[in-house]
């Protein structure tokens, strides 16, 4: 505790690990690690602890002495091969039954919102106003609590802009990526969710879902000289302050001061 305060200082630290989970989908990421882990843990334990009695047990004591050989052990050559077989099936079993839920945005998905990555900014649409102007927050991602949220994360750049019409079945993401600019990004928020590129050209998904609080991510791809900048935070509030907060604003850029943006606003 005395070393987290010398490294915190005055300054108020937040755990931004993958453990610290913010969300069903984490939840699930972090059953499937433990899972892993744990099982990782004892198998390479008992692995360690036969080599380190075989080398002494078995080892050769002097130059004159001749170690007790021994082979054709069946039972043990079945043992010690289905061990790990049956470990590693049932991981595998696992982590694929798992990866539709973790990568899929769910189908009864209530929003999508567009990620947008740019050299060196994160901004947010979530679509457009009934008067046609596009809803976007920038640095900082609003979504409604215990609510799945479909991301569709693309890479975008001068010269390119920002799309004015889309064809018909057209999503803003989708147009973004048919202009093929940007540099590679990565979109990630450890507390919610796995990591996506935001890759020019190309149109990525991924989901989240977090309960009520404020989240912390970055850029993982090394994007050029202002990599470090790309930070952003992901705030989760209740359904109608949510409501207010990111469509209540008749220009459609959501004010990150206005109260209903904040938490305990209104």
């Amino acid at each position: 505790m005395n070393l987290l305060a010398a490294v915190c200082g005055n300054t108020t630290c937040v755990d931004t690990s993958p453990l610290n989970s913010g969300g069903i989908l984490d939840d699930r990421i972090q059953m499937v690690y433990t899972a892993v882990f744990w099982s990782s843990v004892v198998l390479g334990s008992v692995v360690a602890a036969l080599l380190l009695y075989s080398m002494f047990r078995f080892r050769r004591r002097s130059d004159d002495d001749e170690p007790v050989q021994f082979h054709s052990n069946t039972k043990l050559e079945v043992g010690w091969t289905l061990l790990p077989l049956v470990v590693f099936l049932s991981l595998f079993a696992l982590t694929a039954a798992n990866m539709p839920f973790v990568n899929d945005i769910p189908a009864d998905a209530p929003m999508r919102v567009t990620v947008i990555g740019v050299q060196f900014a994160w901004s947010f649409d979530y679509g457009s106003t009934p008067s046609g102007k596009r809803v976007q927050s920038f640095g900082t991602l609003y979504v409604p609590e215990n609510t799945s949220v479909g991301l569709e994360v693309v890479s975008t750049d001068p010269p390119c802009k920002p799309p004015t019409t889309l064809a018909a079945g057209e999503t803003f993401g989708q147009a973004i990526a048919h202009q093929g600019c940007g540099v590679n990004h990565s979109f990630f928020v450890p507390s919610l969710a796995g990591q996506m590129n935001a890759i020019p050209g190309q149109l990525n998904t991924m989901w989240l879902t977090a309960r009520q609080g404020t989240y912390y991510g970055q850029c993982t791809e090394l994007c050029g000289v202002g990599h470090a900048q790309m930070t952003y935070t992901v705030v989760s509030l209740p359904n109608n302050q949510f409501q207010s907060c990111v469509f209540g604003s008749p220009s459609g850029t959501v004010d990150p001061n206005s109260a209903a943006c904040k938490l305990g606003g209104s």
